[in-house]
């Protein structure tokens, strides 16, 4: 199974940081190839999330679990088509005040095997593109922040932005 990790340090506090990524329902605002995610329940103590992802003109959406322990790790499974298993873990430490280590791990497997070659090639580069878009999202809520408007904490025991 491929496997792929991903480290940036960030000038942000970590919570920051880490209420964006679990914002899940605000991906389409701010990631490339999200074009729709709501959120439906929970199993447990992960949060049924449905997302509709796509590029080059093919679209899929697939069921995933979320589960979250603020501030530190948000973790995503899913093994919905297309991925014959997917294990998307965050975590997020801290490195002082105002910086943040950020590290996602990714393991995944397509349940088609030619849909998985060319996920292969493709994959790594969506999940470098998708941090550097978060960390633009979070450079613009600290923007917000700072300029005093209050920006809205995501309530994942309810899946949505908190207020």
């Amino acid at each position: 199974m491929p496997h792929l990790t991903l480290h940036r340090d960030v000038g942000f506090p970590c919570p920051l940081v880490y209420d964006v990524i679990a914002d899940v329902r605000r991906y389409p605002e701010f990631l490339p190839g999200f074009h729709a995610v709501r959120t439906d329940g929970h199993d447990g103590a992960a949060l049924r999330v449905i997302q509709t992802v796509g590029g080059l003109g093919l679209t899929t959406t697939f069921l995933s679990h979320a589960t979250f322990d603020r501030p530190h790790t948000i973790r995503i499974v899913s093994t919905d088509r297309p991925f014959r298993s997917l294990n998307q873990t965050w975590t997020l430490s801290e490195r002082g005040p105002a910086r943040t280590h950020v590290r996602l791990q990714a393991d995944y497997a397509l349940a088609d095997r030619l849909a998985g070659v060319v996920f292969d090639r493709l994959y790594p580069g969506l999940l470098r593109g998708g941090l550097s878009a978060l960390i633009r999202r979070v450079s613009a809520m600290h923007r917000a922040n700072v300029g005093g408007s209050r920006v809205p904490r995501a309530d994942t025991a309810r899946g949505e932005a908190g207020r």
